[in-house]
């Protein structure tokens, strides 16, 4: 029985797999997932191997197969926010004595657009991975959670040594140095499904914003609708305080 609907009462699947599992005539319950809380991916389908299959005769070896190999199916899609209004916020916030910086809304801009799209973050609790200098400090995602905590967690594990790469994250988030130079390709980090690179321009009235996604974890709709969310959260900031 798939993990995932012990757990949370519903089947979690990639759309992918889903539509391999349909041209192969398989029911979706006898399956294993392997990704994260249990999800079924497009691997495990490939790689299904039916327990009435019927065995080879002993008299006569059966030749060996190569197992199956799944195509690594990798999305990318790039935005430009304009930051703007969030500077001046930021701004007038600061000379009411209440600092924050862009990183900090950054990660509660990715919080919400999982909140708004919860396609976007499959089964079990979300969590956003920051990425340091060499290693990685993991936020959850909670609506109720104020920003000023969440900017009070992030300081912490910046002074702190905590490595979280490890712990569950759909997605890992980068901030790049100021600069305007940009990538335009950027690898998945293990037990990710879903990057998000952040650039600010050298005059920090914008961001150059690349999401890489695995397409059978998280669809390409999907993550295009999630990107578009994190911008408009980001370009119409006063919500991410409220």
């Amino acid at each position: 029985m798939n993990i995932a609907v012990a757990q949370s009462g519903r089947l979690a699947v990639s759309p992918y797999a889903r539509r391999l599992a349909r041209e192969r005539s398989l029911s979706l319950e006898t399956l294993r997932g392997s990704g994260p809380g249990g999800r079924i991916l497009a691997a495990d389908v490939l790689g299904f191997v039916s327990a009435d299959a019927p065995a080879a005769s002993p008299e006569v070896a059966a030749p060996v197969a190569a197992p199956p190999i799944a195509a690594l199916r990798i999305a990318a899609f790039a935005t430009s926010i304009a930051l703007g209004a969030l500077q001046d916020l930021l701004a007038a916030l600061g000379n009411l004595g209440r600092a924050f910086d862009v990183d900090d809304v950054l990660l509660r801009a990715a919080g919400r657009a999982f909140l708004e799209i919860p396609d976007a973050r499959g089964v079990g609790d979300t969590a956003v991975a920051l990425e340091l200098a060499d290693r990685q400090a993991v936020f959850p995602v909670a609506a109720e959670m104020p920003l000023s905590s969440l900017r009070a967690t992030r300081l912490a594990a910046l002074a702190g040594s905590r490595d979280d790469a490890d712990k569950a994250a759909v997605l890992s988030l980068r901030l790049l140095p100021t600069s305007d130079i940009r990538p335009v390709v950027m690898p998945l980090l293990p037990g990710r499904a879903m990057r998000l690179a952040v650039s600010l321009s050298t005059a920090s009235d914008h961001a150059e914003c690349l999401l890489t996604v695995d397409a059978a974890s998280v669809d390409e709709a999907t993550a295009s609708t999630w990107l578009a969310t994190l911008k408009s959260a980001i370009e119409q900031p006063l919500r991410l305080f409220v």
